[in-house]
This record gives C-alpha cells, structure tokens and sequence, in this order.
C-alpha cells in the first residue's frame, strides 16, 4: 500500500454500487494512488464511468456483453509506467477484474477475475509489498539467498495470496480461476513465481553475484555448459573474477537471447576479429578495441563484448564505433540466462503470456534490475537501446 491512497466521497458513489464493504474500502481507508503493479486514477475523477462509457463513438455498443457493460472503471494494470488494461468492479458483487478494452470492438472485450473484493485486492497489493521489503511474513527471507530460498520465498507468496476467500459465485460468466488448472489468476502467479528469482543468488566477491555452485549446470545440463581453460584466456582479459568465473563456473552452449561464440571468435580481441574480418574495419572500431573481447552474440544484430579491465559486458551493432552496456559483469550474463530458462519453463505451466505478457516482461526487469542495475539503466535516448528490458517486453516477437 503506498502512502497516499484515494478515497471517495460517498455522495460520489453511483447508485449502481450496492455492495456495502465495497462502499466503505472507497469512502474509508481506499486504494493507493500509485502501486507498481496497479492505479486507481479514475477514482479520483467523479463519477465513476461504467465500460459501456468507454465505447468509441460509432462503435456498435448492443456487441457489448450486459453484465461487463455494468462495470465501474477504477483503475489500470501498470506497464512501463504506462496504464494498459483497465481494472473494473462488479458494483453489486464487489468482485474486480481485469479487461482488455477493445474501444472500436466491443464484442471482443471479456474479463479475468483479478480479486474477489477491494479489501482482498488491497491486501493481495500490501502482499507484493511486503515481500519487496521482507516485512512480516517474508522477514523470515531476510539476508538469505539460494534455490531452497527461491522455493520458499514462492511458496511464501503463493500462501498469501490463495489464503484469500475467491469463493465460487459472482464472477458473471468469467472463468473461475480455480475451475482451472491453477488457484490464482495469473498477475498473482507472475509474483509468486517470478519475483522470487532474485534471491537465487547473493552479493559476489570481484563479481556482482556469487551463483550457487552448480546452478547452471542443473538448469541447462553439465555437457551443455562452456568453461575455458586457463591457457585460452586471452592476455587482453586482465580482470581476474572475469577470469576465475570461465574457468570454473562458465556458460552455457543454449542460446537463449544471448548466444556464446562457439568458433575462433570466442575470446577473440575485437580489434583482431574485425581486422581478420575487414582489413578497413579499424577505422570504425570502438575507441577503446584494444581492450575489448569478443564474447558472443545477442539476437538482432548485436555482439557482446568483455572490458578486459573492468569485465563489463557491452553490446554493439556489427562494425558500429559505439557500445552500450547490457550486463554488469559474466555473473549477472549468467543470472540473466538462468532467469530467463526458467521463465521458459514456468510460462509452458502457468501461460502467463496468454493475458498479461507486459505485466511479466515488467516483473522480468524488475527482477533483473535489482541485481543487475546496469542492465536496467534507463535509456538516455533513442541510440541507447538497452537490450534487456526491450526484448522482454517485444511481444509482437514472442520473447517470452
């Protein structure tokens, strides 16, 4: 729950919202102004809108379903910092939902039960909150890192979320969550599962993260994964965690957004890969080539490089003179291909992409933000394209 929350004036409830514990959450302690995962702006904006006021003119609004026609407008799911699908209240019921609204086709629009009342969505969102913080029942997570940890932060989260009564009546034709394959609507899920991924892994030393030993050999497979010897190390890679990381933990062959040269570029300093390339390449190297080494390769054109000094991990576009970071360091690279694979498998189980595929691209970035802040710089401009929170949320691509 975020500091300030809107409250309404009951004189500015609309007559259609009967549900007594519904009118007391609005005109008594409300709903926060701004969450990261949702916002109650139209609250503030008197009256409340029902969807068949949300219609572009000229649509043909008899298309529109009559019981989601009925529905009260009081928020959006968040994307981007932008508001995308709208968050709507049965007045009668109390139940909330998500909605896609399709303006010009109202016969394409449907919801998806997000909580079965206000309170409940207010504690389902102090939850999320609370678990980003460690405060009551995930202070217990406090300080502590690894898979088992990752398990129990989940299940943690799931408990608290299913521990809610979504009962079996009132949702007005739209499929119960748990007449599924799951308990919990998905935005649920997505916390639940994703957001834990984080404390897999804690603070390294020389490197960013220390990952658990063995972890990506049981994600991806032993024979799967890439460790160089000593001898291949380059004389250009002076930065010895970078060094120690190929050596003993190293990466995996599976090209997953990020794919490891697995040829004589591997390793390779940028000024000699270009130069047996191109002999006229040198004059559109990066200014500091001399101390750049060819890693690999990410999709859409763009090679990732190591500072042999520092171990930052850049990207550039193919014979471009400029690089822009897109890792921190190998072991965030490294956590960054864990998170996303196990993404892969959790999305096969949970469809999360089916719904709200932004919403989990947010949750993906969050998540890598907050051990890799590097990755998630914000962008300072158009050039400054910053491969991670991109393609995550490039649906039209299927990323995820």
């Amino acid at each position: 729950m975020t500091a300030t929350n809107i409250v309404v004036p009951a004189h500015a409830l609309p007559a259609s919202l009967t549900d007594e514990a519904t009118r007391r959450r609005l005109t008594g302690p409300g709903l926060p102004a701004d969450h990261a995962l949702m916002r109650f702006g139209p609250l503030a904006a008197f009256p409340l809108v029902p969807v068949s006021g949300l219609i572009a003119e000229g649509a043909d609004a008899r298309e529109l379903d009559p019981y989601v026609a009925d529905l009260l407008l009081i928020g959006h799911l968040c994307c981007e910092e932008y508001d995308v699908q709208e968050v709507v209240l049965d007045g009668a019921t109390g139940r909330v939902f998500s909605m896609e609204l399709f303006e010009d086709s109202p016969g394409s629009i449907g919801v998806t039960p997000l909580a079965p009342s206000l309170d409940a969505l207010a504690r389902l969102l102090a939850q999320v909150d609370d678990f980003r913080s460690r405060r009551g029942r995930f202070s217990v997570l406090a300080g502590r890192t690894g898979a088992d940890v990752v398990a129990e932060a989940s299940a943690l989260l799931m408990s608290a979320f299913t521990e809610e009564d979504w009962g079996d009546e009132g949702w007005g034709g739209a499929p119960l969550p748990s007449a599924g394959r799951h308990a919990l609507p998905a935005v649920w899920r997505i916390a639940a599962v994703i957001r834990p991924l984080a404390l897999v892994a804690g603070p390294g030393s020389g490197l960013r993260l220390e990952l658990p030993r063995g972890l990506l050999d049981e994600e991806f497979g032993t024979d799967e994964m890439v460790r160089i010897e000593p001898s291949a190390l380059p004389a250009a890679l002076v930065h010895e965690p970078t060094r120690r990381f190929l050596t003993e933990v190293g990466l995996p062959k599976v090209e997953l957004m990020f794919g490891l040269w697995r040829d004589e570029y591997l390793l390779r300093p940028l000024a000699e890969s270009e130069m047996s390339a191109d002999p006229a390449a040198s004059r559109m190297l990066p200014a500091d080539a001399e101390h750049l080494i060819c890693l690999g390769s990410l999709v859409h054109d763009f090679e990732v490089v190591i500072d042999g000094r520092t171990g930052l991990l850049s990207h550039r576009l193919y014979g471009d003179d400029t690089t822009t970071p897109v890792n921190a360091d190998m072991s965030t690279l490294a956590f960054t291909m864990w998170m996303f694979s196990r993404e892969q498998r959790l999305d096969e189980e949970h469809r999360f992409t089916h719904d709200f595929y932004h919403q989990l691209a947010d949750t993906m970035v969050e998540v890598l933000g907050s051990v890799d802040p590097v990755a998630c710089l914000p962008s300072t401009g158009e050039d400054d394209y910053r491969y991670w929170p991109e393609v995550f949320h490039d649906e039209a691509g299927g990323v995820l």
